[in-house]
């Protein structure tokens, strides 16, 4: 019989779960920025400065979720390290 460790399979799924979930979180918030931006410039008459606003909040939005993902796996580890 072979006995593993709750604690590490949850937080291996955890862990991928975060990384996983990255690659939507950036591409919804560029494409929701596209979005919102061209339906603004389309009411406005201002084409394309609000979707080029908008998406570079989305691209800027996408780094910072990148920084606290890193900072998080790192943390993680090394609060394994001290395990």
């Amino acid at each position: 019989m072979v006995f593993i460790r709750k604690d590490k399979d949850n937080n291996t799924y955890n862990l991928a779960g975060l990384v996983g979930s990255f690659g939507f979180t950036t591409a919804g918030a560029i494409a929701g920025g596209y979005f919102l931006g061209s339906y603004l410039d389309k009411k406005l008459g201002t084409v394309p400065w609000f979707m080029m606003l908008f998406v570079l909040w989305g691209i800027i939005g996408s780094f910072v979720e990148f920084y606290r993902l890193i900072k998080k796996l790192t943390n993680e580890n090394k609060k394994d390290d001290q395990r």
